[in-house]
């Protein structure tokens, strides 16, 4: 048997959004631009709750003669050159930076734009949002607020609104209030929702000693028979 040129490295989604964000991952937001629907994040985010698998992400060992150009967002990266590229599963963590973290993509027109994903703690329903899920007490109306308010060290705060709001709500259409097993089921499910940054997602890392030819070979036997890729495809972003 020839020599290994990838390794295996156990990732969590939260990791791999921190090193997308401050450059320590490539990945693109030009060449590429992000094609799926909203639904199809919903879905992703509804299995990662469910704990099923999502797949897997493939980074290339950085070439030396690599350079740095446009990434997703525009905030300085501390990594002026990417130590990793990705090959495939960029929609994937495309979807989750930009849900869980607020950050605006370019769709398959080029546009700007946001991807807003609400959040019911009661029922634990992910939606789509729309102006109805944002008037609605009993939804948060994009994920990413609760992941600011981790940052902010404030999700007790935040959890202690969200059930003042319900509460607030029901009591004005002479509904019951929470019960106290619903305010646990609210406190559960939004720490099940944090917790969708340690979620584990195989990553596979193609060493640096693999040329252009050998990641386009690697991607196309990996994915049962693609089109190749060319080399615009996934170095020249």
């Amino acid at each position: 048997m020839g020599k290994e040129l990838f390794t295996n490295i156990p990732s969590k989604v939260g990791d791999l959004i921190r090193d997308v964000k401050n450059g320590r991952i490539g990945l693109p937001d030009l060449q590429r631009p992000f094609v799926w629907k909203d639904n199809k994040v919903r879905e992703l985010l509804d299995s990662m709750l469910k704990g099923f698998p999502i797949g897997y992400i493939m980074l290339w060992e950085s070439p030396a003669n690599y350079e740095r150009t446009n990434r997703i967002g525009d905030n300085e990266k501390m990594y002026q050159n990417p130590d990793d590229l990705v090959i495939d599963g960029q929609q994937r963590l495309t979807a989750l930076l930009a849900s869980m973290e607020g950050i605006k993509i370019k769709d398959k027109n080029y546009k700007e734009r946001y991807i807003k994903i609400s959040f019911n703690p009661l029922t634990r329903d992910f939606k789509v949002w729309t102006q109805a899920y944002e008037r609605s007490p009993e939804y948060i109306s994009s994920i990413n607020e609760v992941f600011d308010a981790d940052k902010e060290h404030a999700v007790t705060k935040f959890r202690r609104q969200y059930i003042k709001n319900v509460n607030a709500a029901r009591e004005k259409n002479k509904e019951p209030l929470l019960t106290e097993d619903e305010e646990i089921a609210v406190e559960d499910s939004i720490n099940d929702l944090l917790n969708l940054s340690i979620y584990s997602l195989p990553t596979l890392r193609i060493s640096a000693l693999a040329d252009e030819e050998d990641v386009s070979d690697i991607f196309v036997r990996v994915n049962s028979g693609g089109q190749k890729l060319t080399e615009k495809n996934f170095i020249k972003h």
